[in-house]
């Protein structure tokens, strides 16, 4: 794995009560960090690093969710495929729903992903191909989100299904090359096995976006005059400026 040489101390200003995760996908087996000891669901995977404080990789056997292995190119049973598990599991009233959300998830080529590798920030030592920020308010995602924008006008992208939300979380962005962005407790299966908590946000960035993410966090105001009590008249006098 290529060694990481961009400077990532700004996110600890954030105060994460769980850090970013830098994540990569690889063919062949890694040299270094640890395979991990059980089964956890792919989502599940993030928390994991988070709790654990250190990096590990995970092949296919550690999956703890079956739907979680077809992210990675494995194939779902012809009846699960067809949207019949769905409806059984009273989360879409027909298979015509189920399927189409099954349709419209990413997901990697078969065979292409065999390892992946998670490590929270204190721990990545290696270039991630996807950096996995949990906020803890919608203050700090504004604030990551204002830095996606701040030197490129980028839209804000949220892209999700309610179920297969690892397919939003990872290939999505990775496939994509598109930050994305989700909010916990919406998606199936991260609230059924209680991944994460509730209402926060889970921002997906891929690597060729960190670079510039990360030197606009360093640049910019994180709270701008505008959002502080004092700066309610700068405000207006600047609305007045420019005619409205």
């Amino acid at each position: 794995m290529e060694p990481l040489t961009l400077d990532l101390s700004v996110y600890r200003r954030f105060g994460f009560t769980s850090p970013p995760v830098g994540v990569k996908f690889l063919f062949d087996k890694p040299e270094g960090p640890p395979r991990l000891d059980k089964q956890v669901p792919f989502c599940g995977m993030v928390g994991e690093a988070q709790k654990r404080g250190t990096s590990f990789y995970m092949d296919i056997d550690n999956h703890g969710c079956p739907p979680g292995t077809h992210v990675v190119g494995c194939e779902l049973p012809k009846i699960v495929e067809g949207g019949n598990l769905g409806p059984e599991l009273r989360i879409f009233k027909g298979a015509y729903a189920n399927r189409r959300a099954l349709a419209a998830a990413p997901t990697f080529p078969k065979g292409t992903v065999n390892y992946v590798v998670f490590a929270p920030l204190d721990e990545l030592s290696f270039t991630p191909d996807l950096f996995i920020i949990l906020t803890d308010s919608t203050s700090q995602a504004e604030i990551v989100l204002r830095a996606l924008s701040y030197t490129t006008g980028m839209v804000l992208n949220s892209k999700m299904t309610n179920v297969l939300g690892c397919a939003w979380l990872f290939a999505y962005p990775y496939l994509s090359g598109q930050v994305n962005y989700m909010t916990t407790g919406i998606g199936f299966g991260m609230k059924a096995q209680k991944v994460f908590p509730e209402g926060r946000q889970l921002i997906s960035i891929p690597y060729d976006w960190l670079p510039v993410i990360t030197m606009n966090l360093e640049e910019m105001e994180w709270v701008p005059p505008s959002y502080t009590e004092e700066g309610s008249e700068l405000s207006k006098q600047m609305f007045a400026k420019f005619g409205f």
